[in-house]
């Protein structure tokens, strides 16, 4: 999917600039993960092909464990630093993800995902 594509789904206020900073920012840095952070405390990540704006996969990054035929549960990341459980989950149907979190979500922070959560996205993906 072209990044054009998703902001066209993607509604939230802020996530248009994320993702084309994302973009940018993994294009200098040659990396392929963009984190967004939102304000219901989930995370969105973003598996990227930066040289061509397209988007190849899109993962959810939280603490809480969901339910639901949308999402495919990837791996389970526990970060050294603070011990905390994250779920990572493959988003299957992204338009039936939006409506279960619906448009009033913004977005907080963007990053280039690298160092641990980096390489374990790449071997949860393999």
């Amino acid at each position: 999917m072209k990044a054009e594509e998703l902001i066209d789904i993607i509604k939230w206020e802020g996530f248009r600039e994320a993702l084309f900073y994302g973009l940018s920012e993994c294009e200098e840095l040659g990396k392929e993960f963009i984190g967004i952070t939102l304000d219901n405390g989930d995370g969105i990540i973003l598996r990227v092909n930066p040289y061509e704006n397209e988007i190849l996969y899109i993962l959810l990054y939280s603490n809480k464990k969901y339910s639901n035929n949308d999402l495919r549960l990837i791996g389970i990341f526990k970060p050294e630093e603070n011990g905390n459980t994250y779920f990572i989950y493959q988003i299957t149907n992204l338009r039936n993800f939006i409506n279960m979190f619906g448009n009033d979500i913004k977005v907080i922070y963007v990053e280039v995902i690298r160092d641990a959560l980096e390489d374990f996205l790449y071997t949860a993906m393999a």
